[in-house]
């Protein structure tokens, strides 16, 4: 943003209104003026979020809610003058703070802004113009001790973010210990069907990640009440108070599995033909979320395809990670059919796509879905099998007829672009399913991980 304009609002305007402005720029502040430009108060996203929370009508004016006595100050702006006038005001911040600072002329006019951060007492200084923070700071991850979960957590922790988790632990407290304890995150223990702890959960958070479901057709298929609590009434209500908490990123997990089975190569566009419970669930949701789109809420859906690889939480019910501890420990693998195309995706790079939505400007996906893969990684399963002789060669590859599901033989196949998510995000997969299955041997030899039978690394249990 370079004109000042672009962040000034009028004092008149209602809190929704504002909401929408804040959003857009991406500063997390909006700059509230009278009809003249003179400053009149400041409010950030979190002043927003916290006066709904309170019961605030967002229908209800800026005035309200904003700060009438911000930091600011007049004429020509430089460090020493900064901290002259945070001394004069005694002004209290932590190590490390940021400051928008309104800078007004002689008739209280605002005429420019300014980016102030310190850390520790030191101080580093830029016109707005030239560097605009990040605006998405805590980030609460519905579903982060899961198998994709714990690595994102990691990695939005590393990349200086404020996480928040809640998750029911399922699978143990293990995925999440060397996290745990990082200033930079927090940890609810709690079930996102209790509408009273996912209230709770969104306090002071920035954007919403939500991973928890019940995952996998088998799943599904032995928890069919659980799968429709939890992946679609839950995920709407959800949704909903996201939305009316004016939290406007909110990144939907989905599967490529809505797909089901096609010949053709499939975009987002293309037409949804579930063979399973799972996948209509997440469909429903899909719909569900997409018709609360508005220009206050921006949420996105991400189709994944078949995840694999190594994890915290490790999983041995996904098929690159199931051949790779068969060939390794029996010395043969099972292909059920093989000609069926699968969309293939490492957790890793499965976990920077969200971390590309994260940092994406609002307007590249609002109401946006995205197929999260490779083209190179559309695989047939008689493929795969290849692969794994090929990266283990003492492998056995048995080919046989395709599994069951429902008591029906196994539906699926589908052939899926990524051509959008490459040109829209810049999103391209680095991990190769190759690279995986050794490191899913070596952990198995290292006794890294130590029974791979263990009940904990099956969703199905």
């Amino acid at each position: 943003m370079e004109k000042i304009d672009e962040i000034l609002v009028s004092e008149k305007l209602p809190i929704k209104e504002v909401m929408k402005t804040i959003d857009n720029i991406g500063l997390g502040i909006a700059i509230i003026v009278d009809e003249s430009s003179r400053l009149k108060g400041t409010v950030t996203d979190g002043d927003i979020r916290r006066a709904i929370m309170r019961g605030v009508d967002v229908n209800s004016k800026i005035s309200l809610v904003m700060n009438k006595n911000p930091f600011k100050i007049k004429g020509e702006i430089n460090q020493e003058k900064i901290l002259e006038e945070l001394k004069k005001n005694s002004r209290n911040f932590p190590d490390y703070y940021m400051l928008k600072i309104p800078v007004l002329d002689e008739e209280d006019r605002v005429v420019d802004i300014f980016i102030e951060s310190g850390r520790e007492g030191g101080f580093k200084f830029s016109r707005k113009e030239e560097k605009i923070p990040k605006p998405v700071e805590k980030i609460l991850v519905v579903g982060g001790a899961g198998y994709l979960g714990s690595i994102l957590c990691r990695k939005l922790v590393s990349r200086g973010y404020k996480v928040k988790v809640l998750d029911l632990l399922m699978f143990g407290e293990e995925p999440i210990l060397s996290v745990k304890n990082n200033p930079n995150f927090e940890f609810i223990h709690g079930d996102m069907r209790d509408i009273t702890t996912l209230t709770k959960t969104l306090k002071g958070v920035d954007a919403v990640i939500l991973l928890a479901a019940i995952v996998g057709d088998p799943a599904s298929q032995n928890q069919p009440t659980s799968t429709i609590e939890t992946n679609y009434f839950a995920t709407m209500t959800l949704a909903q108070a996201c939305k009316y908490h004016q939290i406007n990123r909110f990144i939907f997990a989905s599967t490529c599995s809505v797909y089901g089975l096609s010949d053709q190569i499939l975009d987002e566009n293309a037409e949804l033909n579930p063979v399973s419970l799972y996948a209509r669930s997440k469909i429903e949701s899909e719909k569900g979320i997409l018709s609360l789109v508005d220009e206050n809420f921006s949420p996105t859906i991400l189709r994944m395809g078949t995840l694999y690889g190594l994890s915290p939480r490790m999983r041995f019910d996904l098929v690159v990670n199931i051949f790779a501890m068969k060939a390794l420990l029996e010395k043969k693998i099972t292909v059920f059919g093989g000609d069926q195309w699968r969309p293939l995706l490492n957790v890793e790079d499965a976990a920077e796509a969200f971390i590309k939505c994260i940092k994406a400007p609002i307007k590249d996906i609002r109401g946006q879905v995205f197929n999260v893969g490779s083209n190179e990684q559309n695989y047939q399963i008689k493929a795969l099998g290849q692969i794994v002789k090929a990266t283990l060669p003492e492998t056995e590859v048995i080919i046989t007829n395709r599994d069951m599901i429902d008591g029906k033989e196994d539906a699926r196949d589908y052939n899926v672009s990524f051509d959008k998510i490459r040109t829209v995000l810049g999103f391209t997969p680095q991990k190769t399913v190759q690279e995986s299955i050794i490191e899913i041997s070596q952990a198995i030899q290292t006794k890294k991980i130590a029974n791979v039978k263990d009940a904990q690394y099956y969703n199905n249990r």
